[in-house]
């Protein structure tokens, strides 16, 4: 329980010892109305209460034990304006500074507060002086990082009524507050981990520790600022810079002030001139604005004769951490499936893989010029070089088996009966489609995919699509599948109403007509006719 909370609220306020404990939600109307009696009785004490009277004091006093003396429960006070000015040190903590105050001991029969009470009581006096404590910054230690307010747009050639957001980042070092800024039309991590790559490259190097905002894809969740949930993605490319993040805390511009102030800077006198300019790539646009951050980079300090970049370049710069000798590369994850064609498909290419992973799934890590390939326990397997070319093959010569009739029913005899089956048309496009490639293997989706229109139209309709392919010489799949419709044509109603009728009459003829069919066979009739004539000799 608060004492001197109660006693204010009893002594000033007048409240009652009901409405006191409603008040409080930590105690009940007979333990305040137990304490105030307690204290009535208590000769040692008064309101209003002196300075050096604390919670724990008053406590002690009423509580006490038998046996010990009041005025050894008296607590020591200090001087909060040194602690004040003491704290503006390098180094220095709240909890050092009461470690050599509770060092002195008990002086003139007073003890020492504890750490706790030590730490309210200079809260209290702070607040009540409405001071903010001024943060010592130095050369190279940290690195605040967060968004701009305000957004601009590109334009579309074409139809100017048509926009794309720009999302502004800011990178500020805290000591010189040398910033970096950099526009960006998607914030997801991929973005987001490019555009901090590009802020150290233009610092030259990395501090210990980086403050970026609570954006999603820095921290997954930082609900008591002790234990954030760091993006796991923005984790590793701090530890590949070797830096520690450091989330701000939710809702408080104040635990990074120095990119704040940035944002401010960049809203009003940057982003309001670029506002009326018009865009048409990304590229113009942060073109203007790196203009724009370099000139507000050498502006000097209002009332000073130096700039963010003099500051920089004289204090800051030769004590940033190197970089990496490579900058961090994001990964892309994806869980894929090896198929029958022994290969996996990422982003419209396909990859070959040993006969052993078929049908094994397997996750991707793709970078910008190459795919890591690891099993689903995450052990690495291999190294593919990326390609950007959709419907390309990107083949290790290994993978690919010397014959096929081990490994399943796809293989070229197999593609090639049932194009035989449908018509020599379809027979030439599938030889065709099969020769196109290196592997004949890789080739057995498009002939499965060409084949499957049999199904779905009719053997004759694929025939004459193929027939017209081969003629022109677009023998592959994307012809069949985006022609092939034309070629199909559904029977006439008529047609289909008469061979309804036809067996609908068929079915209504009586036993006595179909008794038994064999007897109009030729066969039955010529041996009838022998057996007539034998009949007739005799």
């Amino acid at each position: 329980m608060d004492y001197k909370r109660v006693l204010r609220l009893h002594f000033v306020n007048h409240l009652s010892g009901r409405e006191i404990a409603e008040s409080c939600g930590d105690c009940s109307k007979t333990t305040v109305n137990e304490f105030l009696k307690r204290f009535r009785e208590c000769p040692e004490l008064t309101y209003p209460l002196s300075e050096d009277v604390t919670n724990e004091y008053i406590a002690d006093l009423l509580y006490k034990k038998s046996g010990i003396a009041a005025d050894q429960l008296l607590y020591r006070d200090f001087n909060k304006e040194a602690v004040y000015k003491a704290l503006a040190r390098k180094g220095e903590t709240l909890k050092h500074l009461w470690q050599k105050y509770n060092a002195v001991g008990i002086v003139d029969g007073k003890k020492p507060m504890s750490y706790r009470q030590y730490c309210r009581r200079y809260s209290e006096w702070a607040d009540s002086k409405q001071l903010t404590f001024h943060i010592q910054r130095y050369p190279g230690v940290n690195l605040e990082l967060d968004y701009a307010g305000k957004q601009l747009y590109l334009h579309n050639r074409r139809n100017p009524e048509e926009t794309t957001k720009v999302t502004i980042f800011i990178a500020a070092l805290t000591y010189s507050d040398y910033f970096y800024a950099e526009g960006m039309t998607e914030c997801d991590i991929k973005n987001w981990i490019r555009v901090n790559n590009n802020a150290l490259a233009y610092f030259g190097g990395v501090t210990p520790t980086i403050t970026p905002d609570n954006c999603k894809v820095a921290v997954a969740k930082n609900k008591d600022w002790i234990s954030p949930v760091l993006n796991k993605d923005f984790q590793a490319w701090a530890e590949h810079n070797d830096t520690v993040l450091t989330p701000a805390k939710v809702k408080s511009p104040r635990w990074k002030p120095v990119v704040e102030g940035h944002v401010k800077i960049v809203t009003m006198h940057i982003l309001m001139d670029m506002e009326d300019m018009i865009f048409y790539s990304l590229d113009d646009l942060n073109r203007v604005l790196m203009e724009k951050v370099a000139a507000e980079n050498r502006k000097p300090f209002e009332g000073l004769t130096y700039s963010r970049y003099d500051l920089f370049t004289t204090e800051e710069k030769e004590t940033l951490l190197p970089l990496p000798s490579s900058r961090f590369e994001y990964l892309e994850r994806k869980t894929v499936k090896v198929a029958q064609d022994f290969s996996f498909t990422f982003d419209k290419v396909h990859y070959s893989m040993p006969r052993k992973y078929l049908r094994q799934e397997l996750e991707i890590r793709a970078g910008e010029k190459e795919i890591y390939v690891y099993n689903k326990h995450g052990d690495y397997i291999r190294t593919h070089n990326r390609s950007y070319t959709p419907k390309d093959w990107v083949i290790i010569p290994t993978d690919m088996p010397a014959e096929y009739k081990d490994y399943g029913y796809w293989n070229v005899p197999y593609f090639q009966q049932k194009a035989s089956a449908i018509g020599p048309s379809t027979r030439a496009l599938i030889d065709a489609v099969i020769r196109k490639y290196a592997y004949p293997v890789q080739s057995f989706r498009s002939c499965f995919g060409i084949l499957r229109y049999a199904e779905k139209y009719n053997p004759e309709t694929l025939e004459s699509c193929c027939k017209d392919a081969v003629l022109t010489g677009k023998c592959n799949y994307s012809y069949i599948c985006n022609t092939i419709s034309t070629y199909h044509k559904e029977p006439p109603k008529d047609t289909l109403s008469q061979n309804k009728s036809k067996e609908s009459s068929s079915s209504s003829i009586s036993g006595t007509y179909k008794d038994d069919d064999s007897k109009y066979s030729l066969k039955n009739l010529l041996k009838r006719q022998e057996t007539e004539a034998g009949n007739e000799e005799s």
